[in-house]
């Protein structure tokens, strides 16, 4: 699987990827936006919530999917590995509402991977109910996008799911909310190359933001939202 350049196809699914449009049922997820502005969390704060999002939940994410894209990549039999890496990443999302919506939406995006590549080895050993960042690794691996680029992409899409929601729930700007964006991926920039380069579960990102698990948590339980979290 070639990694030391992206082909144009390889560019064309990570632009596909970080697009809101794509039907893969992340429109239904907020990234813990709606969560939080139901638990007291200010419009003011948004910004400071994205920046700890990126820095905790979304690198972890990243890295999920950097190490399946990894496996699939580079080894003949990856189920160890994935089943590894899977353990790792639960382990490192104690909310059980975060890791269903996150398999959820997993289920969302292998039926449109599978759909745009029917034959494709790399979904078959996912597993019946492999994560988000699980699948978003997957595709990785397939398309050959780089690892780099990957760890951007999954940043990319969990501070812009929110900043989606954000217009939803609470309406503004969208060129402010974008800003939000741009300046949640920019606070982990220089922690790119490191997530890129793991190999090892072990070693996946352990950081986490137990006031955002718990408003996930409460989330789950309420029928008056517009988003599953």
């Amino acid at each position: 699987m070639p990694t030391a350049a992206q082909s144009p196809a390889a560019q064309t699914v990570g632009l596909l990827l970080a697009d809101s449009r794509l039907p893969s049922g992340g429109h239904v997820s907020s990234s813990g936006l709606e969560p939080a502005l139901m638990g007291g969390l200010a419009r003011a704060q948004v910004g400071d919530f994205l920046l700890v999002r990126a820095r905790t939940a979304a690198l972890t994410d990243a890295a999920c999917a950097v190490m399946v894209r990894h496996a699939l990549a580079h080894q003949p039999d990856p189920s160890a590995a994935l089943l590894r890496t899977d353990r790792a990443w639960a382990a490192r999302t104690p909310s059980g509402a975060a890791r269903q919506i996150a398999a959820e939406l997993g289920r969302g995006l292998v039926r449109l991977a599978t759909s745009l590549w029917p034959d494709a080895p790399a979904f078959q050993p996912l597993g019946r109910r492999p994560s988000r960042p699980a699948v978003m690794g997957a595709i990785g691996a397939h398309a050959a996008i780089g690892a780099e680029e990957l760890v951007r992409l999954v940043i990319y899409d969990d501070a812009a799911a929110a900043a989606a929601a954000l217009l939803k729930l609470d309406p503004g700007d969208p060129a402010e909310a974008m800003s939000l964006v741009l300046d949640a991926c920019a606070s982990v920039e220089e922690q790119v190359p490191g997530i890129a380069a793991l190999t090892d579960p072990a070693d996946m990102p352990a950081a986490s933001a137990p006031q955002m698990e718990h408003w996930i948590e409460n989330h789950a339980r309420t029928t008056r939202r517009l988003f599953r979290a």
